[in-house]
C-alpha cells in the first residue's frame, strides 16, 4: 500500500522478515510485541511484530523514503502512533516506536547534512 510517493506501509510478512534479516535487525524472540527502527540508505524503516496469534498480519512496516527531506511523512507516522496510544492499543510498543520516530525527527538537520541535502528546513512544531 503506497500512501504517497514517499511513504509505504508493508504487511507482507515474508518481505518484512527478509528486510529485517538483510539489515541485521531481526528480532531475537517472538514472545512479546516488538518494534525496530533503522535506516536503509536514506529511507527510514519502522517495523512492528505483534505477538497475538489471532492477527492476520503480525508484522507491519512503515518505510519513509528519503526521510530527512520528507518530514511531513515522518509526522504522519507519528500521528498514526499517537492515535494508537490514545486508543490504548499496544501502548508500550507504540510509545517505543513514537520515541524512535521523534529521535529521527529531531535529527533531520544532521541527517540532511550527512546526506548532502540542501533543502532549507522549515519551522516545525516538534522543534519548539
Amino acid at each position: 500500500m503506497s500512501l504517497t510517493p514517499t511513504i509505504r506501509i508493508i504487511t507482507d510478512e515474508v518481505a518484512i522478515i527478509d528486510c529485517l534479516v538483510d539489515h541485521r535487525e531481526m528480532f531475537k524472540t517472538f514472545d512479546a510485541d516488538k518494534t525496530a527502527a533503522f535506516l536503509v540508505g536514506e529511507d527510514f524503516h519502522l517495523v512492528f511484530y505483534f505477538a497475538d496469534n489471532n492477527l492476520e498480519n503480525r508484522f507491519l512496516m512503515y518505510i519513509v523514503e528519503d526521510f530527512s527531506v520528507n518530514e511531513e511523512c515522518m509526522v504522519y507516522v507519528l500521528q498514526q502512533l499517537e492515535e494508537q496510544i490514545q486508543q490504548n492499543h499496544r501502548v508500550y510498543t507504540m510509545k517505543q516506536a513514537r520515541n524512535k520516530v521523534l529521535d529521527m525527527l529531531y535529527m533531520t538537520d544532521t541527517f540532511r547534512a550527512m546526506f548532502g541535502k540542501t533543502k532549507v528546513k522549515e519551522e516545525d512544531e516538534y522543534y519548539h
